[in-house]
């Protein structure tokens, strides 16, 4: 892969020039003050629109409202019904998702879905760039902003960059999202799996106290050191909700450790002020990603429970860990949780025999 050099900063003239666009465009962006645009656009899309979407129905050979319906899915604003908006390449790429179709290695209804969370996907990493650049371009206090290169332009340069790593990373998450659904198949014969939320204490006094870079620090500190040691259990992070964290992991062991070494790294931690961890046991619902069902909504209740450093666990959950020395299981009794009803509830903590490289 290659390595990816810092280069001076350029303007929008300068990068619209190493472009090869004519001077009188450049000339007309700079007074109407969309030189930036121009010069992102030939970037990262360098093809001009020529096709409105008549033109392309006819060469992917698909009904007009279903291709409008699948651009909409992708996170794209449709265009005007005379704007010739598309280029060659959205006709390879959506002539390719049509013959997929027609070719049943798809149905149609998924693609939407597919696109769906595609879209949202790319959106998301796109914006995540821009800010980062952003963040980058503000802390450079001693750089003149009036010869440094614009957020945008910066963005776009690490496109060769990006592409190859937005590649690698969908083509080894693939591969673990494959594997992962055998471990499903596996665990409904089994019992199910192991779903937990992580939950940050004082998160709503801390976002009264600290400003939104602080903020965003402590919260990204947070998702670090999260991820970290849910990947090291063999589990994967479900999704970051503001202060919380939805993981699951296959084996109930697996998730009790999981579970310890998160408690023990945030009683360390000079940054977290401390965790609350509720987690359950048994089958779940996958789609898009996400996680769906009862076994999902308790896990969520139980997280509420306790003061900081607690990891409260479903009876499900404690009975795969009964007899297990390492781990101690107190009853907590019969808890009324909200949507859900009565529920026993348990305390983990390390057992007589918990080891923390167990």
């Amino acid at each position: 892969m290659a390595r990816y050099r810092r280069r001076r900063p350029k303007t929008a003239r300068q990068v619209l020039e190493g472009l090869g666009v004519p001077v009188d465009e450049i000339t007309e962006a700079e007074a109407s003050g969309t030189a930036e645009l121009l010069a992102i656009d030939h970037l990262v899309l360098p093809e001009r629109g020529r096709y409105t979407v008549a033109d392309l129905a006819k060469k992917v050979d698909a009904d007009p409202e279903v291709l409008r319906v699948l651009w909409r899915s992708l996170g794209f604003v449709e265009p005007l019904e005379h704007e010739p908006a598309f280029t060659k390449s959205d006709v390879r790429v959506l002539e390719t998702m049509a013959s997929l179709a027609d070719a049943q290695v798809i149905d149609p209804a998924l693609s939407l879905q597919i696109a769906r969370v595609l879209g949202q996907s790319m959106s998301q990493i796109a914006t995540a760039v821009v800010d980062a650049v952003e963040m980058q371009s503000n802390a450079a206090t001693e750089v003149d902003r009036d010869d440094a290169d614009s957020v945008a332009l910066r963005a776009g340069e690490l496109l060769p960059f990006l592409s190859q790593v937005v590649d690698y990373s969908f083509k080894r998450h693939l591969r673990a999202a494959a594997r992962r659904r055998v471990d499903l198949v596996m665990d409904a014969e089994s019992g199910g799996q192991v779903v937990g939320f992580v939950d940050l204490v004082r998160f709503t006094e801390l976002s009264l106290e600290l400003d939104d870079a602080d903020l965003a620090a402590v919260v990204g500190h947070f998702d670090l050191l999260v991820h970290g040691l849910v990947v090291e259990q063999g589990g994967r992070v479900v999704k970051m909700i503001g202060d919380a964290a939805m993981f699951t992991v296959a084996d109930p062991v697996d998730g009790a450790e999981l579970a310890l070494a998160v408690q023990a790294a945030v009683a360390e931690d000079p940054i977290l002020n401390g965790v609350r961890i509720g987690m359950t046991y048994g089958p779940i619902l996958t789609r898009d990603g996400d996680l769906y069902g009862p076994v999902v909504n308790l896990a969520n209740r139980l997280v509420g429970i306790g003061r900081s450093g607690a990891i409260n666990v479903s009876q499900d959950l404690r009975d795969a860990l009964a007899g297990d020395r390492r781990f101690s299981l107190r009853s907590l009794g019969t808890r009324s949780l909200r949507h859900i009803g009565e529920e026993r509830v348990y305390r983990l903590r390390p057992g007589s025999q918990w080891s923390p490289a167990a």
